[in-house]
């Protein structure tokens, strides 16, 4: 029996791993991978303390972080939760794993064009992950379909390994920081394509290519790559008989992380936060992991002991500062 399982493995989920094994409490944290959105970043400007980090480094330090202070991490998919009483059964493909309170922090998922040939083509071309494929693409003429942050910020790092990047956005400007604009134009090798409405990706054995539609005129563009960066929605499918969702399917809490259902608590970009951001993401995972410890010292499960995070030099061997 856990103290607390988290299911999520991006800045959320890890932050709030790393405050809840500093309330000692027995944590485990359930995720398909590690970092989640942070993780595919490659470069990360606006965090706090760090004047650019990559995402996947930075997603790592917040693993080892947690996993110091007694987190258990598993990479495993969280296929249902359970109530039982006032505790909780997390079902994976491997197993299963009770707790005493459950922390949502599984964030976003990729949103897809949905267009013919998209599917039958994902791995063979149809790629959502830029920092973990382009590589794979150095020396290959590619396209990127998207106009945010995400999508210019894959159009870059594949510029300097592709000789020809096509960046095509379905409104008739960008929309993101304007740092990576002003990048963007610098850009040689990146050709913008505005008012883009995708048709089909070609294949069929593997990506040839992409048709489009551009002011009422069908384009084609030969690309061995299509790198789809339209941003992400909530996949709550897990959760959505458990705890109250908004018209978004995302979980409602209150301010201080709590959801409909006492013992379950929410943070990040699955919540009805407005603002997605990896610090903010880490903020509600610590306020998150503090509720719970809350919680569970209410049902008499925790001895009323603190970790102090401030003014007082952590223990060794975790121990407890117990607070009168």
């Amino acid at each position: 029996m856990y103290d607390v399982i988290i299911i999520g493995g991006g800045a959320a989920g890890l932050t709030a791993a790393l405050y809840a094994g500093r309330r000692a409490l027995k944590t485990l944290v359930l995720s398909q991978d590690i970092g989640g959105q942070a993780s595919l970043t490659s470069e990360i400007g606006n965090y706090p303390g760090f004047e650019s980090v990559d995402g996947l480094e930075l997603m790592d330090k917040f693993r080892k972080q947690a996993e110091k202070f007694g987190a258990e991490v598993r990479l495993e998919e969280a296929q249902s939760v359970e109530r039982n009483s006032d505790d909780f059964t997390v079902t994976t493909s491997t197993g299963k794993y009770e707790a005493h309170a459950v922390i949502l922090a599984f964030g976003l998922t990729h949103k897809h064009l949905d267009v013919p040939g998209e599917k039958p083509l994902i791995g063979k071309g149809v790629v959502f992950c830029a920092t973990c494929d382009a590589p794979l693409y150095k020396g290959k003429r590619v396209a990127v379909v998207g106009g945010g942050n995400s999508a210019m910020d894959a159009a870059l790092l594949l510029s300097k390994l592709c000789p020809e990047v096509h960046l095509l956005n379905k409104n008739p400007e960008l929309r993101g920081e304007h740092v990576l604009m002003e990048r963007l134009k610098k850009t040689k090798n990146v050709t913008v394509h505005y008012s883009v409405t995708v048709e089909e990706v070609l294949g069929p054995e593997r990506v040839q290519g992409i048709r489009f539609t551009q002011d009422g005129h069908a384009q084609t563009l030969d690309v061995d790559g299509v790198f789809v960066e339209i941003g992400f929605t909530v996949n709550s499918k897990l959760v959505d008989n458990l705890v109250e969702l908004d018209d978004r399917k995302q979980v409602i809490i209150t301010n201080d992380n709590g959801t409909s259902i006492p013992g379950v608590f929410a943070a990040g970009d699955v919540t009805t936060i407005e603002q997605k951001q990896i610090v903010i993401s880490a903020g509600e995972g610590a306020k998150a992991a503090l509720a719970a410890y809350q919680y569970l010292q209410a049902r008499g499960l925790k001895k009323k002991a603190a970790k102090i995070d401030w003014g007082v030099k952590t223990p060794k061997h975790h121990e407890s500062v117990t607070v009168e």
